[in-house]
């Protein structure tokens, strides 16, 4: 199940762009979230997880925060935690910063507004990178150099921790098909330009199986790739990132 349940699958809203999207359906998304999400509190049980039960001031990059659904699990767990929080939607992100104003770790967030494909993330940066109900909307090959550069972004013995949608492989290859004829529909009407990136501008969903989401993580350098949570069409993903791979990478990035 996918955010097609807010765009509805005959494809009215193929056109829309990401951040309008969101922007348009800030009111009432928690609220559908949980409706589509029957496991919700393990399936973000299960994300906030991976992280230790610790007093110690960890550092997370959350991208796609929304409006923050996963904050309360994880500074349950992680209390001094101190949290970049990314997301396009000007919207979504004036609902989180309303919620930070109500509870005690409003401080420890920081909140970014943009696209997390683009912006630079400092090397070795993060103990933590986490992302939940986001990455389903980029193809494979984008979030191979995503998810390299995240890993890039992490300390040495870093994790990143993904919760998102997944499908079978029938239904994603069904789904890349229809993201490639929508790619040629969308350059024909003059939508996007022949080498424009369509993944991140136009609301789109393309969510992968359960093996092929680890095959891109593991091509992109991550170690040690588990599902530590999968029910129905819900999976949490954490990899671990390799030894060294910021230092390679330099220090060249920051938000």
């Amino acid at each position: 199940m996918t955010d097609d349940q807010c765009s509805g699958r005959d494809g009215r809203n193929d056109y829309e762009l990401m951040a309008e999207f969101f922007d348009r359906r800030v009111d009432g998304y928690e609220e559908h979230m949980r409706e589509i999400l029957p496991a919700f509190d393990e399936f973000y049980s299960s994300v906030a997880g991976q992280i230790p039960a610790t007093g110690e001031p960890l550092s997370i990059l959350d991208l796609g925060c929304g409006t923050g659904l996963e904050l309360d699990f994880i500074f349950a767990r992680a209390p001094n935690a101190a949290i970049t929080a990314v997301d396009l939607s000007a919207e979504m992100l004036a609902k989180l910063k309303a919620k930070l104003g109500r509870v005690r770790y409003g401080p420890q967030v920081e909140i970014v507004q943009g696209s997390y494909l683009t912006m630079p993330f400092p090397a070795g940066g993060f103990d933590y990178a986490i992302s939940v109900q986001t990455m389903h909307h980029f193809t494979p090959d984008v979030k191979l150099g995503l998810y390299t550069r995240i890993a890039h972004a992490l300390k040495a013995g870093g994790r990143y921790i993904e919760g998102d949608y997944v499908v079978s492989p029938g239904e994603e290859r069904s789904l890349l098909a229809r993201y490639a004829e929508l790619v040629k529909s969308l350059r024909a009407a003059g939508a996007v330009g022949e080498d424009e990136l369509v993944d991140g501008k136009h609301h789109i969903d393309i969510p992968l199986s359960v093996q092929s989401q680890i095959e891109v993580l593991r091509k992109a350098g991550f170690a040690d790739v588990e599902v530590v949570f999968e029910q129905g069409a819900a999976a949490v993903f954490c990899a671990g990132s390799r030894k060294g791979v910021a230092a390679d990478h330099g220090a060249d990035g920051k938000i």
